[in-house]
């Protein structure tokens, strides 16, 4: 009887394996999809879950004016954020090769301030640093970096080429997330149940552990990416009324740099200071090097710790490398989930610990 229930047992783990492997292969192919819906929802849930608890449920049109009403935001959310992306490629690949040729020809018209330097003496730095295993005398720095930005020229366009032959694939994942959305704002409440009641740990783990996820996502949003969409936007203007080439392209490079740790942006606008210096004078050099300290990196003093209150208790260097490694592994949806794992990971390790002292208590008592 006991080797019948054993035997039972096992076949009923196997086949549950076999059951989650034969699900996770299906919902792989929208992984992104179900991801970014489930982001923008959390985001805007809480305007529509507002107009919602101003109408009255027992008015006779409620159900249909809330569908309605979960239309409305769906396609609206995803046309605006469409819209956005749409705009923001189109430019960046534009202003990307116009800067990519600017720099080109600013090194060739500028030669010597960048390769007139004893080739020699640096070989033989570098050949005394690497104890003799490294010999850069047969390499022509010069046409290096020219081969280089000609190359990535030539890579954005083919990106370019990319993009636009995959814009069916975008447009029907769209689509999808609209209809996800849709289904979010009218069923959120009962998917968001079904799914603590399938999760294999006590239901008051589970819902800490969704509730965490919620937190998680709306402060990173709040405290990491409003900040650095912030200091994007005010970047962006400075650069544009100083006339920066590529100002946007530039922009999105500072919200990024924003992330790294001890630089941050001045990563991006303390070159291009020291650029305008040497191009267009000092004074407006000056000019454009204390504004943009002011304005866009010392704001971050203020700015992050308003936002955040403590709400994400975790190093910034964690959040950095997290980001990076969660775009290494899991594409542009690491930007997000790389930090989130990092924190949902410390959440479970809470978890075990109350748990742990819970056992305990009973344990003595």
């Amino acid at each position: 009887m006991n080797k019948n229930i054993g035997f039972q047992t096992i076949s009923f783990f196997i086949l549950l394996g076999l059951m989650l492997v034969l699900v996770g292969k299906l919902f792989l192919p929208y992984a992104t999809v179900l991801f970014w819906s489930a982001i923008l929802y959390i985001l805007i849930s809480p305007l529509y879950n507002k107009i919602i608890a101003k109408m009255n449920p027992e008015k006779k049109w409620f159900n249909l004016t809330r569908r309605f009403l979960a239309g409305t935001f769906a396609v609206g959310t995803v046309v605006i954020v469409a819209a956005v992306l749409l705009f923001i490629v189109i430019k960046l690949v534009g202003q990307g090769k116009a800067l990519f040729q600017r720099i080109s020809l600013f090194l060739i018209d500028h030669n010597e301030l960048f390769f007139n330097f004893d080739k020699e003496a640096l070989n033989e730095l570098v050949i005394k640093l690497s104890m003799g295993t490294l010999d850069i005398s047969a390499i022509d720095i010069k046409k290096e970096v020219m081969n280089f930005l000609s190359q990535y020229s030539s890579n954005l366009l083919g990106y370019t080429r990319t993009l636009f032959a995959n814009m069916g694939l975008f447009a029907v994942s769209l689509v999808f997330t609209c209809f996800t959305l849709y289904f979010f704002y009218i069923d959120g409440h009962y998917l968001l149940n079904l799914f603590i009641s399938i999760m294999p740990i006590k239901a008051d783990a589970s819902t800490k552990l969704l509730n965490k996820f919620n937190e998680v996502t709306t402060n990173l949003l709040k405290g990491l990416f409003l900040v650095s969409f912030y200091q994007c936007i005010i970047s962006l203007i400075i650069y544009l009324i100083f006339k920066v080439e590529g100002a946007l392209l530039l922009a999105i490079l500072t919200f990024f740099s924003s992330f790294l740790p001890l630089v941050g942006c001045a990563f991006v606008w303390f070159p291009i200071g020291i650029g305008i210096c040497l191009l267009e004078g000092w004074l407006k050099g000056i000019i454009f090097l204390l504004v943009a300290g002011t304005l866009i990196s010392f704001m971050d003093n203020f700015l992050r710790p308003f936002f955040l209150k403590d709400r994400i208790k975790i190093h910034p260097l964690l959040i950095f490398f997290s980001m990076l490694g969660g775009v290494q592994m899991l594409g542009f949806n690491g930007i997000i989930l790389g930090p989130m794992i990092v924190i949902l990971f410390f959440t479970i390790i809470d978890i075990a610990h109350d748990s742990e002292k819970e056992y305990a208590s009973v344990f003595n008592e």
